[in-house]
């Protein structure tokens, strides 16, 4: 008799044990399910910040037959620029600059005879803070035959306007995944990825504004830069009431 009872009750351990593994398995299974709906959005803003610094650029061009001539003309212009930076007291820290280079070049006309000549290039960055300063030393460089530079409009505030930015772009985000959630019969329970990103865009200042001689200037009028923040955002969501 208990040979018979003790038999029993195996198949019947065995089967509850399945039950319950089975009913594990299924719980796992849309656990899971559940966890992977998600949201991407993408957003961006902008903020304008007040223009007060401009990054010129000058590049030092020299062209001679010879590496020796174009190395000397270089030179003699680059002294040129050296003296202008002194008269100007234009601190060390706000001048950047890159090594001279010296190439040859062929020049290959149609019909013509080909040309060889030598040619140098290197390219100086200032910071400046007085817009006027900037037009003057335009003109100097203009008179010793200088043809290639440029200045664009930046901030000492970026910093902070990117910060700006990022956070209005966050709020822009976070308010398009509610509507979606909430159109959708999702809540938001939390961020699965982020990432993000600056732009800044500024006026330049043309380079023709050196010739002109009137008291009057586009200088006068205040300028901004442009800072954008963009950011991409998977919000992980859950079924409402799961």
């Amino acid at each position: 008799m208990s040979l018979f009872i003790t038999r029993n009750r195996k198949p019947s351990n065995n089967k509850t044990m399945r039950y319950l593994i089975l009913c594990i398995s299924l719980f796992i299974t849309v656990g899971s399910t559940v966890a992977q709906n998600t949201i991407n959005i993408s957003a961006t803003s902008k903020v304008l910040i007040p223009a007060d610094e401009i990054a010129f650029q000058i590049n030092i061009n020299a062209e001679g037959d010879t590496p020796q001539q174009a190395y000397d003309l270089h030179k003699e212009r680059e002294q040129v620029l050296v003296k202008l930076l002194k008269k100007h007291n234009i601190k060390e820290e706000n001048i950047n600059f890159e090594p001279i280079s010296i190439s040859r070049v062929t020049n290959s006309q149609y019909g013509g005879e080909r040309q060889d000549f030598v040619r140098t290039r290197q390219s100086v960055t200032l910071s400046l803070d007085d817009f006027d300063l900037y037009e003057e030393i335009q003109l100097t460089l203009i008179e010793n035959d200088f043809d290639e530079f440029s200045g664009n409009f930046r901030s000492s505030e970026t910093e902070s306007g990117e910060n700006e930015a990022l956070k209005k772009a966050l709020k822009i985000a976070r308010e398009k995944a509610n509507i979606i959630a909430n159109e959708t019969g999702l809540s938001i329970s939390g961020i699965k990825d982020i990432s993000y990103s600056y732009n800044q865009n500024g006026p330049r200042p043309m380079m023709e504004m050196a010739y002109q001689k009137s008291s009057d200037s586009l200088m006068e009028f205040n300028q901004t830069v442009s800072i954008s923040a963009n950011v991409s955002i998977t919000y992980k969501t859950l079924r409402k009431g799961s």
